[in-house]
């Protein structure tokens, strides 16, 4: 089985596996002795230059006559490239008295390399240049089953001057093959770090060769000198994951890890954002042909922070890996295309600014409940000649009547597109029902009245998302007068008040009454609550002093 997979430029993330890096070992596939090194002219320490001009890299040992001073500035003696673009990530070089470079010249020509030390990974990186000019490849990655993944094109730059990818590392000079003579050009040559992500489907495979081929006519000179990985480890995590929240719960997956844990997946969630320790008792378990985790009984409105992790053994567990959520949330998207801009002159806009062909967008908030936060989100992008920094908009509630306090606007004077957020708006507090909100975009250079030309809204950019909670009263009693308990509660809930109850009610979060038990003078009342599903319940009790509410959560 192929899979098609790109070089990928990346920032590496903290967190995804512990930050394992090991070099591979390359058993055979270099095909040139690029690098001078020890007592001897270039030309006999080495079998051919790295590019068309008859130049090499040299070493830090590197002497062509007896007597002659060793360079201060060369590849080190040991061979050992430390990565200076990510943290604990090492090169190899190959002994510098054999071959140490699959060089690659022509085009469609082909190179390959195997490793002694296959491993399971996440990415590779290639450290590589080429000489005389740049030149593009293309490859497949091998593994231990058959399978194979392809690499789509890469360019590798030249050795000097470019910054087209991350530059490993620079300055160590290169020596003229023909007379031996030794040049320090400031920055250069280079070598450059390419990147190369293994699908989910394969990271639990083991790597057994790579091979490359050239697919560029230009001159430029492939040269690959060594490959690294980021190793998968025994006992991955899942990284990837999905979650829909409802008023007081919400839904996790995530994809299975690439080695299936044996004791499966522990989960822990909290309202605090302290990571948990490797020690922390889970919150709960399940298989491993299970991912996905159903959580109930949440406060409502509130923000939680759920980690999962691979479970294989007792002594051989995965990283705890992060997603967040929060309860009583819901997200509207535009479903009526682009949204025009309106042009405006720069110096007289406001927040009172008029616009003919605002976005409206509606949002339903769910029976029983009430808006509390607002948050909205959209991308806005230039055309013929626009610029982000001529974007303005502010979004408006029309069913309260209130906008933001302020214009948002563009940066940058040149094309593309701008994301804009914001979050923790009131503009639509304590509404219920259907609510309408109105995206209002101006453009302050291009033509006249209401159009695309110059700058628009990506219409299914445009999202509001609020946050939502009971109209019930849910403000807890004055412990002196009404308490009840067990709270969580299993079974019996008690409810006691310091005067005589005349009733006492439960309601579900959407205000319907499931529970009604009428007093008798007493000052304590039972309520069975043993058929209730698990969730956030209202307790309402009546005294001679009025009514009181408390919540309590069902078990």
């Amino acid at each position: 089985m192929k899979k098609q997979l790109l070089f990928l430029l990346l920032i590496p993330l903290s967190g995804l596996y512990a930050q394992d890096y090991t070099p591979l070992q390359v058993s055979s596939g270099f095909t040139a002795d690029v690098i001078a090194d020890g007592l001897n002219p270039s030309a006999v320490s080495t079998s051919i230059a790295v590019d068309a001009a008859d130049f090499n890299f040299m070493s830090a040992d590197f002497q062509a006559n007896d007597g002659d001073t060793p360079p201060a500035y060369a590849l080190p003696v040991s061979g050992l490239i430390e990565s200076t673009t990510i943290s604990g990530l090492t090169y190899q070089l190959a002994p510098y008295y054999e071959n140490n470079s699959l060089r690659i010249e022509s085009q469609d020509e082909v190179g390959s390399l195997t490793f002694s030390n296959p491993v399971m990974a996440t990415t590779l990186y290639i450290m590589a240049c080429t000489g005389s000019g740049q030149g593009t490849i293309i490859g497949n990655i091998y593994f231990s089953d058959g399978t194979s993944q392809e690499i789509t094109p890469v360019v590798v730059p030249d050795w000097f001057y470019s910054n087209a990818l991350p530059v490993i590392t620079s300055g160590f000079g290169r020596v003229n093959r023909v007379n031996d003579v030794i040049e320090n050009p400031a920055g250069n040559p280079r070598l450059y770090q390419v990147e190369v992500a293994i699908l989910p489907e394969n990271q639990g495979k083991l790597i057994s060769s790579m091979d490359f081929t050239k697919t560029s006519s230009a001159q430029g000179i492939v040269n690959i000198f060594a490959v690294s990985a980021h190793v998968l480890g025994s006992c991955p995590s899942p990284t990837e994951f999905f979650v829909s929240s409802t008023a007081d719960g919400a839904g996790i997956s995530w994809t299975p890890s690439p080695i299936a844990p044996a004791s499966g997946y522990d989960y822990y969630y909290s309202t605090d954002p302290t990571e948990p320790s490797d020690m922390q008792n889970p919150s709960g378990n399940v298989n491993a042909s299970t991912t996905y985790v159903s959580l109930s009984g949440l406060g409502i409105g509130q923000h939680y922070y759920f980690w999962v992790r691979a479970n294989c053994s007792a002594s051989d567990k995965g990283t705890w890996q992060l997603v967040e959520f929060t309860t009583g949330q819901q997200e509207t998207t535009n479903p009526n295309g682009d949204i025009n801009t309106s042009y405006i002159d720069a110096a007289s806009i406001t927040t009172e600014s008029e616009n003919t062909c605002p976005g409206l967008l509606s949002v339903e908030v769910p029976a029983g409940y009430k808006i509390t936060s607002t948050a909205v989100a959209y991308d806005m992008e230039t055309a013929s000649n626009g610029w982000k920094s001529e974007q303005r908009s502010i979004l408006v509630c029309n069913t309260s009547g209130l906008k933001e306090d302020s214009i948002s606007q563009g940066t940058g004077s040149s094309g593309g597109i701008q994301e804009y957020f914001r979050d923790g708006l009131s503009i639509a507090n304590d509404l219920t029902g259907t609510v309408e909100f109105e995206l209002r975009a101006w453009r302050t250079y291009g033509g006249t009245d209401c159009n695309p030309t110059w700058n628009r809204v990506v219409g299914d950019t445009f999202k509001v998302t609020i946050t939502y909670e009971p109209l019930l009263n849910t403000e807890t009693a004055d412990v002196d007068v009404f308490s009840a308990y067990p709270n969580p509660v299993q079974n019996v809930l008690t409810v006691s008040a310091k005067e005589a109850l005349s009733e006492v009610m439960l309601y579900n979060m959407l205000g319907q009454e499931i529970k009604h038990k009428p007093g008798t003078g007493a000052k304590e009342i039972t309520l069975d609550t043993s058929n209730l599903a698990k969730g956030t319940y209202i307790v309402k009790a009546q005294t001679a002093s009025g009514v009181k509410s408390l919540n309590v959560i069902k078990n």
